[in-house]
């Protein structure tokens, strides 16, 4: 005799189900945490392919060699490296101030930008040294300052010379130290930033 409708169904079954439901969440988590992870973080960590962040890992020098091969003669404003992938602000041939991500040996531009500011002074491919990253990385560990370093970037600013900045992450007040970028061990000028759980490198909280 066939079950009744309503009929509680069998432990096993229940089971079951309850597992397959789960699994479904589990995975659909999976891809939605490697979808929004933009910086790549939490996909690094699943795939175990870098173990190192690019600022201190030899493989920088083969991504900055990419910046230097397809960017090298155009004018930069603002390069920043982070955990996995190396974010250029340059101007084009048309101009406009462009948003290039290098990753993996390949240049994506993301998108246009307004133009640099008038009398703004900028950059090029050649004056970016990926052993002086390195070494303005292994020199603010040094100092044993609390935080993450969140990213190392090469900016000029009005008022300012060209600098090799890091960012040290240490909610709710963080920190970027300003390197000469000829190199020396010594922090040129220290900044202070508010940060909190929605900063994000590429969230504009420091620029």
């Amino acid at each position: 005799m066939d079950r009744e409708l309503g009929a509680p169904h069998p432990p096993g079954r229940v089971k079951y189900l309850a597992a397959v439901a789960v699994a479904i969440t589990v995975a659909m988590t999976a891809v939605i945490a490697v979808t929004v992870d933009a910086p790549g973080r939490i996909s690094r960590a699943l795939s175990g392919k870098y173990l190192e962040d690019l600022f201190s890992s030899p493989r920088l020098d083969s991504e900055l060699d990419v910046v230097r091969t397809q960017l090298g003669g155009q004018p930069i404003r603002r390069m920043d490296v982070t955990s996995n992938l190396i974010s250029v602000e340059a101007v084009a041939a048309d101009g406009l101030l462009h948003l290039y991500w290098v990753r993996d040996g390949e240049v994506e531009d993301m998108d246009s930008m307004t133009d640099l500011h008038a009398g703004e002074t900028a950059f090029t491919a050649a004056d970016v040294s990926g052993p002086r990253i390195r070494a303005a990385v292994s020199d603010v560990r040094s100092l044993g300052k609390p935080g993450e370093i969140e990213l190392v970037s090469y900016i000029f600013r009005p008022g300012y010379p060209l600098s090799v900045a890091v960012w040290i992450r240490h909610d709710p007040v963080s920190s970027v130290l300003h390197f000469d970028p000829r190199g020396g061990s010594s922090v040129a000028r220290e900044e202070s930033i508010e940060t909190d759980e929605h900063t994000s490198s590429f969230g504009g909280c420091w620029c």
